[in-house]
């Protein structure tokens, strides 16, 4: 039965086919010294470890929420395994996923040009967590 379950999940993430990357912000494109980089963990399918999508973000303003944006249907649609953002503060929202298990978690970053942010999900005792790797540009 795993190995049926681990065949599905297999041919569900190859058929999903992740964007990449996705630009998030108007005008013209910028230098990777002016913008933060979010990139997404897409393991391989016969992985243990979760598998992290980006599905949506909000950008998080002084005087409230500002810019929202959302990406397909879970398990049905593309995702960016990558977007480009300007600095600024933001609420990230992934799609974890394992065989049939899946979680939406949500993590606040404060996003700094000229860094990449690579997101990992995982889920412990029954606890969706977003780890962040920092890298510079």
């Amino acid at each position: 039965m795993k190995n049926v379950m681990t065949t599905i999940a297999a041919s569900m993430l190859c058929s999903c086919g992740f964007m990449t990357p996705a630009k998030q912000y108007a005008g013209d494109s910028l230098g990777p010294d002016e913008i933060a980089v979010i990139q997404s963990v897409v393991g391989s399918p016969f992985a243990d470890a979760y598998h992290t999508t980006i599905i949506g973000y909000s950008k998080i303003e002084p005087t409230g929420s500002g810019e929202r944006k959302e990406f397909g249907w879970p398990g049905f649609t593309d995702y960016p395994s990558e977007i480009h953002l300007l600095p600024g503060e933001y609420e990230i929202q992934v799609y974890c996923f394992k065989g049939f298990s899946s979680r939406r978690p949500k993590k606040t970053l404060v996003l700094q040009a000229g860094r990449i942010y690579r997101l990992k999900c995982d889920v412990r005792n029954d606890q969706a967590l977003i780890t962040v790797s920092l890298r510079v540009n």
